[in-house]
């Protein structure tokens, strides 16, 4: 309903009503707190401007969501006496004439009321940054000091590149507060048609100066990474619809004009000189009010040194084409990564750089990728010529070490253990942004079948990324249209390849994962001693016949991306050990009960398992085989469960898991993707919390279970047993088996301070009880960022159907089956002596929900029925799920399948949904076939991958369900809702399909503040941005704080690698943990004690572990920033603690860092201990192996405030306490 107002007075403005208005209808008289519909009312008020647009004419609107609230106000006024005064004057108010329109009602009846002050403080800020100020030249360079000059020395601006705008008075600086940015615009839009934009983000902006150059006021840019380019049309046509005028308007670029494309890869720091002096104070003045770092007043002198003139670049890499490709690739690397420009490494570093290859050859990689990591840690006091004196071999005695280490790792013991484990490689990597090129690497990746099959050539395969600058995935604003930048830039590189330390890459494919990560495999042709020339189009060529797909390019490279899967090996089956059979239909024929799953013997699963055993020697701690296993198999993939009634060695396929045709082989591979040896944990999610909320669930259910998660992670320090518990569950520290140290030192008699039945006294180590503070970080903030709580009596497993209509077609009489609307599901974790059979109503999802319907009331059936024939019995830590019924239950639950999607099933009786939903039901929208009906090429995969970075909004799509969710008072059953589920299943297909989602055309936001909770994914949140959230999730994300736990300090990395090892104050091995384990020691070498000599002998050993160890940190930190680096505990834990807008790049950075700190440890304790049996080891391989850790953790010990010491001392632990255990002395 619309009221008008008359006599409000002319000083008061829109926030003095609504805040009037506020106390009146939020008041007990018009709101009562019914719990079905606990929000305050909305409401909007709008004031008629004043002459000039000054104030306002002392009238205006009052719009409310119902007629029934404007009756009452009105009654409230007239009929009770009770007038509405604003600044002391009375309100006069009338029933409109005019209804409100229909899209500002529902507005207003589905949102929440927001207070009117933060909206009132955000219009100020808007107001007093409407300001432009002029900019006479933008100049791109970078900051350098000469090789020889320390950090501490001043910095000199080069300046590479400069627009100037002097003469034109064009050019113009101001502050977009909404979007958190500083934009640059040059152009006049008088008399030109193009104008340039430089966007510079707050959070980019890691320095900020202002000054006087001999006249000139200048503002220094220190960025992180380079700015946004974009290019706008100023005279665009416009069609008075605001939301279209607005749209895609600006062009993303990588480059301003040919000259600048030549520096923009190496110089991106910014220094503007303004008009006047009164600019750069302004300046100033406006980084306040937008909340930016204030600008420190320096003397920053300019030159221009042409570093990365076209000239010089043509001198350095023809210079670079004297080395070897990895020693190339990491010179580059510091060049590219702004370590050195090229005057360093052509003149003060090239006789350094050319020794270094003639002394080392190939090893000298080594030295310049530990270089690389050095300049980045490097102490203030250090210059770069430093850096690479201490990184040299020739440094010293720690050079010395060096150089043993260097040695090792080419000699005949590092082949002979890498080729071990077939399923990793050292790989390097290239993450290619608008701009830059990065280079990291190598470090070890999970291999596939490709790679694996051209071992020794694994340097000719390369890792690439396309990400923005900022290494996000790429993300449009509204107004900005990135399509020509990815159809140049990364589309020009698939298509074209590039040329990097003398080798020339083109594109290979990728894998399904990788796609999603925005990632591919380019290939360096060579030379093979067996297959001859390979190239690329070989690969391809050899993996198969793709003639069904070939006219649908998303398709085509979707079934290439089999053979790129990262798998593990296993064994080989002989043709007549394999066979095909029927798929199961539904009633309707319109889905397949068996969609991706086949089945394998009893025997081929324990063959396959011990295959997996012998190359990850862990898994033998694991008491539990394997029932299912996700494979890749010539031209098949999908979920294979062991059947017991095959004998032998047998496998069985269906149709829906052959992708494409292989030529017969007499012997094949079966490759093993993923195996399932035990239940997954079932947790919250936002998604799903916020569905079974609407479809019943009480909010004090979720509350209740992050309270007992909350305490179960505050208490886990109370014992041993608790904190080993919280970490496996959680799957922390698992790179350096930290669950199963505590288990065996508790099994020595320690325990937790206060902890009953420990003979051995107080666990006092601080490192681990540091690293226990770091998992309790890493657990609650996924709690508190994504409502990650685990669920009680629920588990995550592997969906297989049942396999009972088989047995009926085959002849087996009284065969017991499920039946639509059943399941079947038997748990046994590692350490429980009988199963457990799920048993009545539970309820089914699969990650992820979307749709109300999305999550489905099943009964678990129990222990099947005796006495009958049933293909399922005894299978364990899977889903079964029916084979007959109109509708397969995994295709409602968001068009699942069987080929390994992970099903969560939960039998907690209060989030066991209450109302029902239908699931469900969309469309397909078929597959994109090419327009001509012509065969697909490379190029129609290079166009595919362009459109699909351009095109990936899923992500986008679910955030935005998730919001209006909130916004609406209907929540996820909103129309907008089940709009934007429908076209998250669309893209959940578009890899496959090649149908993308425009999500310019999907539903909008509700209104422009996002609720509370989304906080958690801003880095720098402001109020005025976000509202109250009286959703479950509102609730769920103020509850818990953060701020209640410190990180405890951790040693900082020594400068350069350097290793000072301090005299020990303590009595060596005098810590608890080594007094603990002294009888079993002495028990089994007859000596507790080391010699300070022995000790010193794993000096070797730990300097190549904590040089790889600062890689890591340096590495797989989520920014490039120089003072930004891992901490020890993050690395051990297997967490990153930073905050990331973009959770998949945090969670990419965590899988990398666990198996590349994975490998480390691996390696350090192969040094220490490798038998030449591991199974049968024999007693003095063993005792050797307890000696040398035994060393390695006094060594730890006594080096303890060196950073690395500590990790390094829990990886000799471990192999302490697992040589006691093999030897019988410790029983774990």
């Amino acid at each position: 309903m619309e009221i008008e107002l008359s006599d409000v007075a002319f000083e008061a403005s829109v926030w003095d009503l609504k805040r009037t208005f506020g106390a009146i209808l939020h008041s007990d008289e018009f709101h009562n707190a019914d719990p079905k519909s606990p929000r305050a009312v909305n409401f909007k008020v709008t004031l008629n401007p004043g002459a000039g647009g000054v104030r306002n004419n002392g009238s205006g609107f009052l719009i409310l969501p119902s007629r029934k609230l404007g009756d009452r106000l009105l009654k409230r006024v007239y009929e009770e006496g009770k007038p509405i005064t604003v600044n002391g004057r009375k309100l006069r108010l009338f029933r409109s004439k005019r209804p409100p329109g229909r899209g500002l009602r529902e507005t207003l009846e589905k949102t929440p009321y927001l207070e009117p002050d933060e909206e009132e403080k955000r219009e100020q800020k808007l107001n007093r940054l409407d300001l432009g100020l002029h900019v006479d030249k933008v100049q791109f360079g970078v900051f350098y000091r000469r090789p020889e000059e320390p950090m501490t020395a001043p910095r000199v601006f080069s300046n590479e590149y400069e627009i100037s705008h002097r003469d034109k008075g064009a050019g113009f600086l101001w502050f977009e507060y909404d979007h958190k940015l500083i934009r640059i615009q040059l152009g006049d839009r008088m008399t030109e048609e193009i104008g340039n934009n430089i966007a510079i983000n707050f959070s980019n902006i890691r320095r900020l100066a202002i000054g006087m150059d001999f006249g000139n006021p200048f503002v220094c840019f220190d960025l992180l990474t380079p700015p946004m380019l974009e290019r706008e049309r100023f005279n665009r046509t416009l069609t008075g619809n605001d939301w279209r005028d607005q749209r895609k308007f600006r062009q993303r670029l990588d480059s301003l004009t040919p000259a600048h494309a030549v520096v923009a890869p190496y110089a991106h720091h910014l220094r503007v000189i303004m008009h006047n002096e009164a600019d750069i104070l302004k300046f100033r003045e406006l980084c306040e009010i937008a909340e930016v770092q204030r600008p420190i007043l320096a003397n920053i002198e300019a030159f221009c040194r042409g570093f990365f003139a076209p000239k010089q670049l043509h001198k350095f890499h023809l210079w670079l084409q004297q080395f070897s490709w990895p020693v190339a690739f990491q010179i580059e690397a510091l060049l590219r990564g702004g370590f050195l420009n090229t005057e360093d490494i052509l003149g003060y570093f090239r006789v350094p750089l050319e020794k270094l290859y003639k002394d080392m050859g190939g090893q000298a990689a080594i030295v310049l990728r530990n270089f690389c990591e050095a300049f980045r840690t490097r102490n203030p006091k250090d210059s770069a010529a430093d850096c690479l004196r201490r990184a040299m071999p020739e440094n010293g005695k720690r050079d010395k070490a060096s150089r043993m280490a260097m040695r090792k790792f080419e000699d005949h013991e590092e082949r002979e253990t890498r080729d071990k484990d077939m399923g990793k490689f050292q790989c390097h990597h290239i993450t290619f942004t608008p701009t830059r090129v990065i280079l990291e690497g190598p470090y070890v990746s999970v291999s596939n079948r490709v790679i694996r099959q051209f071992a020794g050539f694994e340097d000719h395969f390369v890792r690439v990324d396309f990400r923005d600058e900022d290494r996000l995935q790429y993300r449009w604003a509204r107004e900005v249209d990135g399509t020509t930048l990815l159809t140049e830039r990364v589309g020009g590189i698939l298509k074209n390849g590039f040329e990097l330390g003398g080798r020339r890459y083109e594109f290979l494919a990728y894998s399904s994962s990788a796609l999603r990560e925005h990632a591919v495999w380019f290939m360096n042709p060579f030379e093979h001693p067996t297959q001859g020339f390979v190239c690329a189009q070989h690969i391809r060529d050899s993996l198969g016949d793709f003639t069904n797909v070939i006219k649908q390019p998303s398709k085509y490279a979707a079934r290439l991306a089999q053979a790129f899967t990262a798998t593990d090996p296993s064994v080989s089956i002989s043709r007549d050990q394999w066979e095909e059979m029927e798929d199961l239909e539904s009633e309707q024929a319109d889905y397949l009960f068996t969609d991706g799953v086949g089945t394998i013997s009893q025997e081929l699963g324990d063959m396959i398992w011990e295959a997996l055993c012998t190359a990850k020697e862990s898994l033998r701690r694991v008491d539990l085989t394997p029932h299912a296993y996700q494979i890749r198999f010539l031209g098949f993939k999908g979920v294979v469960v062991i059947d017991k009634r095959l004998k032998g060695i047998k496998m069985r396929l269906r149709p829906s898991m052959n992708k494409f045709e292989v030529p017969d082989m007499d012997i094949a591979p079966i490759e093993i993707a993923r195996w399932f040896d035990r239940p997954g944990t079932s947790y919250l999610n936002k998604a799903l919390i916020m569905i079974l909320e609407d479809r019943g669930v009480e909010q004090k259910a979720f509350l209740k279970l992050q309270d007992v998660a909350a305490a179960q992670i505050t208490t886990a320090s109370d014992t041993i047993t608790s904190t080993m518990l919280l970490l496996k569950a959680h799957n922390l520290g698992q790179s350096f088996n930290i669950p199963w140290i505590l288990k065996a030192l508790r099994a020595a008699g320690l325990g937790m301070r206060g902890e009953p039945d420990s003979p051995a006294g107080d666990l006092g180590d601080t490192f681990l009880r540091s690293l226990l503070i770091f998992a309790q970080h890493h657990i609650l903030r996924d709690i508190k960022h994504g409502a990650r709580i685990p669920i009680p009596d629920s588990y995550l497993l592997v969906g297989v159907a049942d396999e009972g209509p088989v047995y009926q077609k085959e002849g087996v009489e009284d065969v017991f089956m499920l039946q639509e609307g059943q399941i079947y599901a038997c748990i046994q974790n590692e350490g429980d002596e009988e199963p457990v059979y799920l048993k009545g109503t539970v309820s089914i999802s699969r990650s992820p929900v979307v749709h109300p319907g999305d999550v489905q009331r099943v009964r678990a059936i129990g222990e099947p029925p005796a006495g009958k024939a049933c293909f399922f019995r005894g299978l364990k830590n899977v889903v079964v799920l029916p084979s007959v019924g109109k509708r397969s239950l995994a295709s409602m639950l968001g068009g699942g399948d069987l080929d390994g999607d992970l099903y969560s099933i939960i039998k907690y009786d209060p989030l066991i949904p209450i109302a029902h939903a239908n699931p469900g039901n969309y469309e397909s929208v078929g597959t994109r076939s090419l327009p001509d009906g012509r065969d697909s090429t490379v190029d129609d995969i290079c166009d595919f991958i362009v459109e699909y970075i351009n095109s990936d909004v899923l992500g986008l799509l679910s955030d935005r369900h998730l919001i209006i969710a909130d916004q609406s008072k209907e929540g996820t059953h909103d129309p907008a809702c089940l709009e934007l589920a429908k076209l998250c299943s669309q893209a959940v297909d578009y890899p496959k399909n090649g149908v993308p989602v425009d999500i310019f055309d999907s539903p909008k936001l509700l209104i422009r503040e996002k609720p509370d909770w989304k906080k958690a994914e801003d880095s720098d949140p402001r109020d005025t941005d976000y509202y109250f959230s009286s959703r479950a999730l509102g609730e769920l994300f103020r509850s818990i704080d953060l701020n209640n736990l410190k990180l405890p300090p951790s040693p900082a990395p020594l400068p350069n690698g350097a290793l000072v090892l301090p005299t020990p104050r303590e009595q060596p091995l005098s810590d608890v943990i080594s007094i603990a384990l002294r009888p079993f020691v002495e028990g089994q070498l007859y000596y507790f004690e080391n010699a300070d000599r022995n000790v010193a002998e794993m000096t070797a050993l730990f300097q190549r572990y904590e040089q790889e160890l600062r890689y890591i940190c340096v590495t797989h930190a989520l920014s490039d920033a120089p003072d930004i680096r891992l901490q020890e505990e993050e690395v051990v834990v297997g967490t990153i603690l930073a905050v990331c807008s973009q959770q998949r790049w945090r969670r990419d950075r965590m899988h990398r860092m666990r198996l590349h700190s994975s490998e480390l440890v691996r390696d350090v304790r192969r040094r220490l201990y490798q038998p030449a049996d591991v199974l049968n080891p024999e007693q003095g391989e063993l005792l050797y192996g307890l000696s040398q850790a035994w060393l390695a953790w006094d060594f730890g010990q006594r080096n303890r405030s060196v950073f690395g010491a500590r990790s390094f001392g829990l990886v000799a632990l471990n192999v302490v306490l697992d040589t006691l255990s093999k030897l019988g002395a410790l029983v774990v």
